[in-house]
């Protein structure tokens, strides 16, 4: 007997009828819950839920050949409200980036900007358009794999086919979603690989001189770098692993398992490779660019790399941090002739690095909408000023003079 068959029995009342489609369509309901939720318990849950919300609503499927594919839309759109509810704590790409610019970003913030939120509308309504103008086919294969997140194989199950022609129908429609959205996103344009980019022959020595934690809540970090005459500071903003790590060496605690680049550097010893020095040798649209330079048997290399995880690696093998001179001149932060660095003996705990009031977020919304009406030249000033007090009153700056041992 066919779906629609049963639905229709269904629809008059015969619970059996409806039994009959749960038994057949449960498991990939079941196993859609589970891959989108990731918690079979969870997931269990939410299919019994949808499997309620079917049965009350059955008498409002106008398509009952369509039953199945309706009942994992369903629980598509229970799994995204459960997954909706709780805050969960993501990485931006900005942190992903492994070092943007100070100013390129205020202070971390709890709410999306309204700029922010005014550019993915208009995205969402690009991609939405031009989705529209697919062929009704592929127009149903991509809204079922991206934007309801089924796999190839209930893809095929849903639309009667085979799983090539989903992946043809997939392949056809990312090329053409690709020839109409391409001109609209300039920043999608091809660019250069990193290693074509232009790096600087001057290097400026630096070294590592805090990690700033704006704010214990969230997972932005700012690495401070300080040049040899400890008068300028390069501040970068990285994600919370590599910070912790490079904070951990930086206070020489040592933990009773290898951490990441701990073990990265043991292996690199037993291989029999060196790392030279690691740069921070670009910055190009407010992402700095390092390169880590390396010695082997057959010579030197250079790599590509992360800033975060190219100096993190440096503290842990005590590589020399170099800074190119270009990017310190753009970007760098002069210290105040009126403080200086304090002695390295004087840092906190991680922990107790510059702890802001909770009673200080309400205050924070007026700060973000001084922020956007702000020019350039305002925002650096401003994050400058925002920097110095926060590594004053961590005692990493202090006026010149100060005792270091006080």
């Amino acid at each position: 007997m066919t779906d629609g068959e049963l639905v229709r029995r269904a629809q008059q009342g015969e619970r059996q009828a409806f039994d009959e489609l749960i038994l057949r369509h449960q498991p990939i309901a079941l196993s859609l819950a589970i891959r989108i939720v990731g918690d079979r318990e969870r997931g269990l849950e939410l299919t019994q839920e949808a499997v309620l919300h079917a049965y009350l609503s059955l008498d409002r499927l106008r398509k009952p050949d369509s039953f199945r594919a309706w009942l994992c839309g369903i629980v598509v759109n229970l799994c995204k409200n459960h997954l909706r509810r709780p805050r969960v704590e993501t990485l931006s790409l900005e942190l992903l980036s492994g070092g943007r610019s100070f100013d390129s970003l205020p202070f971390p913030d709890s709410a999306p900007q309204p700029h922010e939120a005014a550019e993915a509308r208009e995205t969402h309504r690009l991609i939405l358009a031009a989705v529209e103008q697919l062929s009704p086919a592929n127009r149903d294969a991509v809204l079922l794999y991206y934007f309801k997140q089924l796999n190839l194989r209930e893809i095929a199950a849903l639309l009667q086919i085979s799983v090539p022609a989903v992946k043809g129908r997939l392949h056809k429609s990312r090329r053409k979603l690709r020839d109409q959205l391409l001109p609209n996103f300039a920043e999608l344009q091809s660019k250069p690989a990193v290693a074509q980019q232009t790096r600087s022959q001057k290097m400026i020595p630096v070294t590592v001189l805090d990690i700033v934690v704006p704010d214990p809540e969230k997972d932005s970090r700012i690495l401070i770098l300080a040049d040899e005459s400890r008068r300028r500071l390069l501040a970068i903003w990285i994600g919370p692993f590599e910070a912790d790590d490079i904070a951990l060496s930086l206070r020489e605690i040592k933990l009773h398992r290898p951490m990441t680049f701990s073990f990265m550097a043991d292996m690199l010893g037993k291989a029999s490779v060196q790392i030279e020095s690691v740069a921070v040798s670009a910055l190009e649209n407010d992402t700095f660019f390092a390169t880590v330079h390396a010695l082997n048997g057959d010579g030197k290399v250079a790599v590509d790399a992360r800033p975060s995880d190219a100096i993190a690696l440096a503290m842990r093998t005590q590589s020399p941090i170099f800074v190119a001179a270009e990017v310190m001149e753009a970007v760098g932060l002069e210290i105040p002739a009126d403080m200086e660095v304090s002695a390295q003996g004087k840092r906190p705990k991680m922990s107790e690095l510059f702890p802001i009031d909770p009673e200080e977020k309400e205050s924070r919304l007026k700060e973000r909408e001084r922020w956007e009406s702000m020019s350039p030249e305002e925002r650096r000033e401003e994050s400058r000023k925002k920097l110095l007090a926060h590594l004053t009153e961590s005692g990493t700056l202090s006026q010149s003079g100060e005792s270091g041992d006080e």
